[in-house]
């Protein structure tokens, strides 16, 4: 009661323009002495529950305020309450003025009308997934600093991932100590925070994933076998250059391919030619393009790359040309099985595991030139694969 009293005083402030209204419940009146009898006849169902009164707010951005009328509020709200399982509950709805924002308030009995009750455990989480999943679908200004964030696949659907380290990699200690030193983000950050940018829109073409990407600088390198299967992608950004998965597992190849309308047969041409793009205008640094200085090969690192002794690699494991890395040319993914179960959050998908070796170095000193390794899903895949009957 003292979450309804906090909101009914809104009503009697002495600024008529701060004052609080009521957008929509389903008691029979606001009189208090009969909102206590209407929630006592629900309590008796389950006189055993504490805690049955569950009371929030919806906070928005004030540059939306012009387009939060209450209908739209409304929506929200009806959203937001079935979405946390209230869909058989008594409730309340209140639009608050007295802060620099616009907000809402909700308040629900847990206890249903058929004596079932909203499960409490873990509803902050819950809640916090359920924001991010309303800002897609309402159009609103997403907020970037959460535990979760939503991918719109279509017009009507949208899913919540958790942004764990493995879901997007957080920035290493030099990176945050650069940020505070100069202001200004690093390159695997904006190359993070583009490619988001860009795979947060309904589901797009392979063709105006790739335009929008290079559009943005950031040019990518698909590792494409003869057959045209792809096991991987590289990301190229000024001096910068990134596996997907050191990005984090939500820019690993067969992440990405879940996000777009992508068709390996049709989009084929448009990969090559994205390959071909990125090759012109980082080199053609293929491994038997470039080799190590002194071996009758060309190392065309200086010339090829204009300032290529800057250029730095993210998560590519070091192979001299002599060592038998064991690494497939092809990659078969036919059989390849996703490790994400989706959780008990709406429409919520988990991030997934991802065992990256992190290395960062200068692009001279790798010893070869432009390459792709497989995702670790895949090679962790084909040394299974190799001890079957061992």
């Amino acid at each position: 009661m003292n979450a309804l009293d906090y909101n009914l005083r809104k009503f009697k402030l002495k600024d008529i323009s701060q004052r609080a209204e009521l957008l929509e419940t389903n008691f029979s009146a606001m009189d208090l002495s009969l909102i206590k009898k209407e929630i006592n006849l629900v309590r008796r169902m389950r006189p055993a529950v504490g805690n049955y009164v569950y009371h929030t707010s919806l906070n928005f951005s004030q540059e939306e305020n012009e387009k939060l009328s209450n209908d739209k509020l409304l929506a929200i709200a009806s959203d937001y309450l079935q979405g946390m399982g209230f869909t058989n509950n008594q409730y309340m709805i209140f639009r608050h003025y007295d802060a620099g924002h616009p907000h809402i308030h909700l308040l629900a009995n847990r206890i249903k009308f058929d004596g079932g009750i909203v499960s409490d455990s873990k509803n902050y989480d819950h809640s916090e997934a359920l924001s991010r999943k309303l800002e897609r679908l309402h159009d609103l200004k997403p907020v970037t600093q959460s535990k979760y964030v939503a991918i719109q696949t279509s017009p009507n659907n949208v899913k919540v991932f958790p942004t764990k380290s493995t879901f997007r990699r957080s920035p290493k200690k030099d990176e945050i100590e650069m940020v505070l030193r100069t202001g200004q983000a690093s390159h695997k950050m904006l190359v993070q925070e583009k490619l988001s940018l860009i795979l947060n829109q309904p589901k797009r073409s392979m063709p105006d994933f790739i335009r929008q990407c290079e559009a943005e600088g950031v040019y990518l390198l698909f590792n494409q076998a003869t057959t045209g299967y792809i096991s991987g992608i590289t990301f190229f950004y000024k001096d910068f250059k990134a596996k997907g998965q050191a990005l984090g597992s939500r820019f690993k190849w067969m992440e990405i391919v879940k996000q777009l309308d992508y068709d390996q047969n049709r989009d084929r041409q448009s990969i090559i030619e994205a390959n071909s793009r990125t090759i012109s205008k980082y080199g053609d640094l293929t491994p038997a393009g470039n080799g190590n200085p002194g071996d009758g090969r060309r190392n065309d690192s200086t010339t090829a790359v204009p300032h290529a002794e800057k250029l730095v690699e993210l998560g590519q494991p070091h192979f001299q040309d002599n060592e038998n890395t064991g690494r497939d040319t092809e990659t078969d993914g036919a059989n390849r099985a996703d490790s994400g179960e989706a959780d008990r959050l709406p429409e919520t998908d988990p991030g997934f595991s991802d065992s990256n070796r992190g290395d960062i170095t200068d692009w001279r000193d790798a010893g070869h030139g432009i390459q792709i390794s497989d995702d670790e899903d895949d090679a962790l895949k084909r040394r299974k694969r190799r001890n079957i009957g061992r």
